[in-house]
């Protein structure tokens, strides 16, 4: 394929002269160095391979196949006078660098010089690429899809990198994982090379370089590898043959184990429903009904019968509580209401009053206090978690309604607030009547 870059100039060349005498002539300007000015490359490129010619190749002035100049060409650029209108083709030898720059300028509306190399070159690049392709498929479209159809399954199964088996379900079996090789390994044609996919670099939809979409047809390197691969794959074929055959016999061997399952499953469900129909008819044979009505009987009256009995429990359990409940508050109240010297002496060394069951507001505090009472009687001192919670009681409780009543019944009409309150004007209002 021919390789076409854009001169900065024209030279001296026999040719060089020769394209710039006739842009002359066809120019508005009488000579060069004003007439270029006049001449703008199109973008419209034409090669000589194609089957259909456009007009303004055939009314050329040298006509198909030559470039202004009259040179020989393959590729045809037009070109045209911004003055006169006039349109030519000049080739790819002659497609210099103001033409393009002219084209790029108006067409990005830019300055000349601050056009790059790059961008001409791109230019030109964008558009002689689908003839360059063309140009390839027509020399040698059928080789390489007879070559590529012949080999692209061997390279997608060994042109790649194994990694760690993995479980495939469709064979119940394990297979290494393959990752294909996007770059080759040592050198070409050597025993130990190791050939880059030839379906990653051509047509692969997850390779955003594919040749496919790039250039339109494989480079140098792709079609090397192909025909190698291409000359040497018997041996992979018949290895990709004989996986298939070992699959294909593996899913056959599945299916028959899959079979005679089903069938030992339905044969097990068989003698499962046999022997459930041969239950319910003897279940069902008059002796039995009899039987069963019989033990229905026996088994509600038992069922009844210890329905009372625990019943009978409940209550005498429920009585027995009721009983050692009475016992306790009874006790509690006795512990509470008994006070000598060494009590009243500790309750002043803790610093609370000398309590009895009127500072109890519910069974709890009862219970409570009791057992504090209980504890100091054996010369048990108390926890500084027991003697927060009795001052919680005396100093933050409202009196109870026994300690209200007392004071009513000793005439005091005021108010208190507190147990301990309660407890001290009942001990004032004590002293006075004494």
């Amino acid at each position: 394929m021919e390789t076409i870059i854009a001169k900065r100039e024209l030279g001296e060349g026999r040719w060089d002269r020769a394209l710039k005498r006739k842009m002359t002539e066809l120019s508005v300007a009488d000579n060069y160095d004003e007439a270029k000015h006049e001449w703008i490359a199109t973008g419209e490129v034409w090669w000589s391979g194609n089957d259909e010619m456009p007009d303004w190749v055939a009314n050329s002035e040298m006509g198909a196949g030559k470039c202004l100049c009259g040179h020989i060409v393959v590729y045809h650029f037009q070109i045209e006078n911004t003055e006169n209108g006039r349109i030519e083709c000049v080739g790819s030898d002659h497609i210099n660098t103001y033409l393009i720059m002219r084209a790029i300028a108006e067409e990005l509306d830019i300055s000349l010089s601050t056009i790059t190399d790059e961008q001409i070159q791109e230019w030109i690049d964008v558009r002689t690429k689908s003839m360059k392709a063309e140009s390839w498929w027509k020399a040698n479209g059928a080789g390489f899809e007879m070559m590529f159809n012949a080999v692209k399954e061997i390279d997608l199964r060994y042109n790649v990198h194994y990694g760690n088996s993995i479980w495939i379900p469709e064979y119940s079996w394990n297979e290494p994982s393959r990752k294909l090789r996007k770059r080759a390994e040592g050198k070409f044609g050597s025993s130990n090379y190791k050939m880059a996919s030839v379906v990653w670099r051509w047509n692969h939809p997850d390779n955003p370089k594919a040749q496919i979409n790039t250039t339109g047809f494989p480079n140098d390197n792709l079609m090397k590898d192909l025909s190698l691969l291409y000359v040497t794959g018997a041996e992979l074929h018949g290895k990709l043959a004989d996986e298939k055959e070992a699959k294909l016999k593996r899913k056959e061997e599945l299916a028959e184990a899959q079979r005679l399952e089903r069938e030992r499953q339905e044969r097990r469900r068989q003698i499962r429903a046999e022997a459930e129909a041969e239950r319910l008819r003897i279940w069902n044979l008059p002796d039995n009904v009899e039987k069963r009505r019989l033990e229905a009987i026996a088994q509600e009256t038992a069922r009844l019968e210890q329905r009372r009995l625990n019943e009978q429990r409940r209550m005498e359990r429920e009585e027995r509580q009721r009983l050692e409940r009475m016992a306790k508050i009874a006790q509690d109240e006795q512990t509470l209401e008994t006070h000598n010297e060494e009590f009243e002496n500790l309750c002043g060394y803790y610093g609370i009053p000398v309590f009895d069951e009127t500072f109890a507001g519910n069974d709890w505090e009862r219970e409570f206090l009791a057992s504090i009472k209980s504890q100091l009687l054996r010369d048990k001192p108390m926890s500084e978690r027991q003697l927060q919670q009795l001052k919680r009681i005396f100093e933050q409780e409202p009196p109870t309604e026994r300690q209200l009543n007392y004071l009513r019944a000793l005439g005091f009409e005021g108010v208190v607030r507190t147990k301990r309150q309660a407890s001290n004007k009942i001990s004032e209002l004590k002293e006075r009547e004494e």
